[in-house]
């Protein structure tokens, strides 16, 4: 027969078995305590015995026969109900005592009285008798305990013991149970959650209690799992929109062009015929691999080659790469950059990052224009910075324009196919930098903030 979901649950296995091992252990406990306590009232009893047969030997040494039979009446006369004597004479009668004659053995010894022995005391009739017996001269003397005390003293602890053992297995069954709960509780959540992410609520995160346990730790890293595949789907879904719309216009005048070598009549009108088709398919060629790249970068492959490298030494040779090409569209480039900024990472794509944001501030800012390029450390780390005087971006805008293809209605008309801030992204990602875009009132300015 099948078990229920919360009897199958870890919790409850895990709740029952250490039920078990205390139930186990108070056994353990219980019996251990059991012989120890019956082992101590037996040597209390036996050290009572004999302190009763010192009397009579002392009774015997000072008094002889007289002394011994006096020193045994005395105590019979005075005896609690648990207490028994026995004198027997030199003939094997009875002299003194509450016992009857067929009670004697010598040494220590567990005797049961019959119920039918006429001379028995009433309170010892079926009562097993702890004795010791010695031999004074030709007189045998006996002192005795009864052991119903003992027996009481067993019964309660092995009442307690089974008790015990009872009230710690069912503990373990409703522990097991009521710990269960919980979890099992988190985990249908949980469950209920990722069969709506897999019907497509990627919006969805799984539930966190706020206790920092296991599940609230697996859970959160599952969640910042479904950001991150959000993200990669969310971007997929506008790449493949972007294409469609962004890659529409130049496939539109790739075969415009191609048409025209159809209707091209001399030879120089088809050269420009096909020239003009080349450039356009280079555009196109050039845009897929571009997403390419920020593909592979995305899939983190590049994270084999990060090394130990200088950053601002990286930083001064864009900056003379690019320093006369600001001149030449009419604009100054200006740099402060600190000496000794060491960070680890990809020197081939750094560079294209910093080459990019400098290309797209001199492309997109009207001339004459003035681009800072600085380096520096922070308290938050290292970081690079580009800022530029031109127009700058709209607030709300900021946050889209680092998705493939997207482009500014008013940077339509330049050249570009959108994808060069995308590139700076992913390269910052995956590098674990931060990016902040800031008005630097005129114009823009781009923080990449790689961690201390």
């Amino acid at each position: 027969m099948r078990l229920p979901d919360r009897f199958r649950t870890t919790s409850f296995r895990l709740s029952l078995g250490y039920g078990l091992m205390f139930g186990l252990s108070a056994v353990a406990i219980m019996a251990v305590t059991y012989v120890a306590a019956s082992t101590q009232m037996q040597s209390i009893v036996r050290a009572s015995i004999a302190e009763d047969l010192a009397l009579f030997v002392h009774g015997y040494d000072e008094g002889g026969e007289g002394g011994l039979r006096q020193e045994v009446q005395e105590r019979v006369d005075s005896a609690a109900e648990d207490r028994f004597f026995l004198l027997l004479g030199p003939n094997g009668e009875r002299v003194a005592g509450n016992l009857p004659a067929s009670a004697w053995r010598p040494g220590p010894s567990a005797t049961r009285l019959s119920r039918a022995a006429p001379e028995a005391v009433e309170d010892a009739r079926g009562d097993t008798l702890y004795a010791e017996g010695i031999a004074l001269g030709d007189y045998r003397v006996l002192a005795a305990r009864r052991s119903d005390i003992l027996e009481m003293i067993r019964s309660i602890l092995l009442s307690a013991i089974l008790t015990g053992c009872l009230v710690t297995l069912a503990l373990a069954l409703v522990g097991g149970i009521v710990v269960g709960l919980g979890p099992s509780r988190r985990v249908d959540a949980i469950a209920a959650t990722t069969r709506s992410i897999v019907e497509g609520r990627l919006d969805l995160r799984l539930p966190v209690s706020g206790r920092g346990d296991e599940l609230d730790r697996l859970a959160t890293d599952i969640n910042v799992m479904l950001a991150r595949i959000e993200t990669l789907v969310e971007s997929l879904r506008q790449v493949s929109t972007d294409i469609a719309h962004d890659l529409r216009t130049p496939l539109a005048r790739l075969r415009q062009g191609l048409e025209g070598i159809g209707r091209a009549g001399d030879g120089a009108g088809l050269a420009r015929a096909v020239e003009a088709a080349v450039t356009e398919t280079d555009a196109i060629i050039e845009t897929f691999n571009a997403l390419l790249r920020i593909a592979q970068i995305d899939a983190g492959a590049r994270k084999a080659r990060f090394r130990e490298l200088d950053l601002s030494e990286l930083a001064e040779r864009v900056a003379d790469a690019y320093g006369e090409v600001a001149v030449d569209a009419g604009h100054a480039l200006a740099t402060a950059i600190g000496p000794g900024l060491a960070i680890r990472g990809d020197a081939d794509l750094l560079t294209q990052l910093l080459a990019n944001l400098v290309e797209n501030a001199i492309t997109h800012v009207p001339a004459p224009g003035r681009i800072r390029l600085a380096a520096r450390r922070e308290a938050a780390g290292t970081v690079l910075e580009v800022a530029d005087d031109g127009p700058g971006v709209p607030a709300a805008e900021r946050d889209r324009i680092f998705r493939r293809l997207y482009r500014l209605d008013r940077s339509r008309s330049t050249p570009g196919h959108g994808l060069g801030l995308a590139l700076v992204a992913s390269i910052a990602e995956l590098h674990g930098a931060r990016i902040d875009v800031g008005d630097a009132a005129p114009g823009l300015v781009m923080r990449i903030v790689f961690p201390a």
